[in-house]
């Protein structure tokens, strides 16, 4: 017999997807889990004549990895009243300040009570005495031995960490045997696993060996963990050979690419690069301007008749959302339709405030990284094939000639928390730079963002009057594509070819060095106190003092937070009436540009 305790109301559709496969669903008061749930599951089962055991677990692992029915008969034979399968965990360290809270209280691991405790008196002593919250599975144990029950543990680990080695060493524990991996394994603040070199990638590929499907673990950790978070701890990042592994891969694939293009100078190089998508795709080009349209059409009549790709030209209204709103909007039939497994999303829009350098390293990291030779296309195509559950792939965050790093949300944070619970978008938030298609180039199933594109957005929606509501929207819908996937169960991968990967790493490997030269101790710990001491502005006067008093005095900082907060509010408001102004110039100066081409 199964019963499922869940903490408040069970929506209807997680209520039909149980309906069948469990035989009693328990809606409890609380909002977030409670130990002290369990008793209410137990007394509904333990008087019933049929029950020999009960099993107390919950959502705090995967698994099973192995044969879960041979390790239950295993422990059949053993003489105790109940067992268990770990040392309960103690409480694991926190970063609140990263977006990964204190858990107080979690999900029992596994614990087995046998009918000669469920029956007795100690049983309803051991729920009446007042325990303090998450204490009582760690003291469950020291109760009841002390009552003279007999204890046994499956697996001895004590050589393998004393006090946690579900976390600590979920490697060995798989060669020991153990059918079950704790979730905190994958779900840790990054720079904590990284300090203690728990990789997430290699444990993951341990259980894949084993038979446990990747598929149900990366669905699971795509709707409840930050992107950004899950990208590092899973190292979903893949380095992609120019030569195809299997030159049939993709080929059954039904492709569509969508392109906006305002920005003719380099248009041969996009063309030739769609060249390398396998026969048969359909191409659908979009544009702003009637002449730039008449060239356009001469170009794709031409370039057509050289592969086997299809085209439609699209012109669609001038919008400040530029391509996003051609992809949202003016391409919204084709993310749609159920006609294609994937849709490639690329762009060809000036930047008249880049200089040359950048301009043109960030459309080579684009283009390389997703379609940089007809071989690296194919194995990139074959990462969808042999991931079922892979929603999106794009190039890493660009750092090379920008600045993004530490500043990705770029102000646009409160309008993603609202944009999430408007569209019922429950996967968390990265809290300082999310994992997103900067830059606006992908290649996705359409399944993965229709939670995104199913809102109706209209041009209107881009204009300068929806600042207020959306902040940039075209910004704010790259960085809601990765959580738009994760609510629908879909995860994200990096991708780079390998000459941005040297270019990329050693690049970054330098500027991180650097930038932890000043502060002591590990990552995580120079993280933290970077991330207490604050913001640093241009270090001037004020700037220090406010880190000294926040690091050193943080009751003082609270107490003077409200009037910093609305000093803050102040300088930001007018900082974005001057960033509107220049983007109005800059549009309206791209806008005279494309009339007069």
């Amino acid at each position: 017999m199964l019963v499922v305790i869940h903490p408040g109301p069970l929506s209807s559709v997680s209520r039909a997807m149980l309906d069948g496969l469990v035989d009693e669903i328990i809606e409890t008061e609380d909002e977030e889990f409670s130990s002290e749930s369990y008793r209410a599951g137990v007394d509904r089962v333990r008087h019933r004549a049929s029950v020999r055991e009960v099993v107390l677990t919950g959502d705090s692992w995967f698994g099973p990895v192995g044969d879960l029915a041979t390790f239950f008969e295993g422990m059949a034979d053993e003489e105790a009243d109940f067992w268990d399968v770990l040392p309960p965990a103690p409480p694991r360290e926190a970063f609140p300040g990263e977006g990964f809270e204190a858990v107080v209280d979690r999900p029992w691991f596994l614990t087995v009570v046998r009918k000669h405790l469920l029956d007795s008196r100690t049983w309803n002593e051991w729920w009446g005495r007042a325990v303090a919250p998450g204490e009582r599975e760690r003291a469950l144990e020291t109760f009841f031995t002390a009552a003279g029950f007999a204890h046994a543990r499956a697996f001895e680990t004590t050589y393998l960490h004393a006090n946690d080695p579900g976390l600590f060493a979920p490697e060995d524990l798989l060669e020991l045997g153990v059918p079950f991996v704790d979730r905190a394994v994958f779900t840790s603040y990054p720079p904590f696993l990284d300090r203690f070199a728990i990789l997430g990638q290699e444990i993951a590929e341990m259980m894949s060996r084993r038979g446990y499907s990747l598929d149900i673990l990366l669905a699971s950790l795509a709707s409840s963990v930050p992107p950004k978070a899950l990208n590092t701890n899973l190292g979903l990042l893949s380095v992609i050979p120019d030569i195809a592994i299997d030159p049939d891969s993709g080929s059954a694939l039904s492709i569509a690419a969508v392109v906006h293009v305002s920005d003719m100078d380099e248009i041969d190089e996009i063309l030739r690069r769609l060249q390398f998508l396998p026969s048969g795709a359909s191409v659908f080009v979009t544009t702003t301007e009637g002449v730039t349209a008449a060239r356009l059409e001469r170009l794709l009549e031409s370039w057509a008749t050289t592969n086997g790709h299809t085209y439609e030209l699209r012109v669609t209204p001038q919008s400040p959302g530029r391509d996003m709103a051609d992809f949202f909007v003016a391409c919204r039939d084709v993310i749609q339709s159920d006609r294609f497994d994937l849709v490639v999303k690329l762009h060809m829009r000036r930047a008249p405030w880049k200089t040359m350098n950048r301009l043109r390293y960030f459309r080579r990291y684009q283009f390389d990284n997703l379609l940089s030779s007809p071989g690296y296309v194919r194995n990139l195509l074959a990462l969808f094939e042999k991931e079922p559950q892979l929603g999106v792939v794009f190039p890493p965050m660009v750092h090379v000639g920008y600045a993004t790093m530490g500043r990705g949300w770029a102000m646009l944070q409160p309008h993603a928390q609202r944009l999430a619970k408007r569209m019922k978008i429950t996967v968390p938030l990265d809290a300082v730079s999310p994992l997103a298609p900067y830059g606006g180039m992908w290649v996705g199933r359409p399944e993965a963002f229709r939670t995104l594109a199913q809102h109706r957005w209209t041009f209107g929606d881009y204009g300068w009057k929806s600042e207020r509501r959306y902040g940039h929207l075209p910004h704010l819908q790259e960085r809601m594509v990765p959580v738009a996937a994760g609510q629908s169960g879909y995860y994200c991968r990096t991708v780079l070819n390998f000459a941005h990967a040297e270019i990329s790493y050693t690049a970054l490997e330098y500027k991180v060095d650097q930038m932890f030269s000043t502060t002591r101790g590990w990552p995580v710990e120079q993280i933290g106190f970077l991330h207490r001491a604050g913001y640093t502005g241009y270090g001037g006067t004020v700037a220090l003092i406010r880190m000294y008093v926040r690091t050193n005095h943080p009751r003082v900082a609270d107490a003077f937070r409200p009037a910093y907060r609305l000093a803050l509010r102040g300088h930001r408001a007018l900082s974005a009436v001057g960033r509107v102004a220049e983007r109005f110039r800059r549009q309206r100066g791209d806008d005279e540009r494309e009339t007069t081409t």
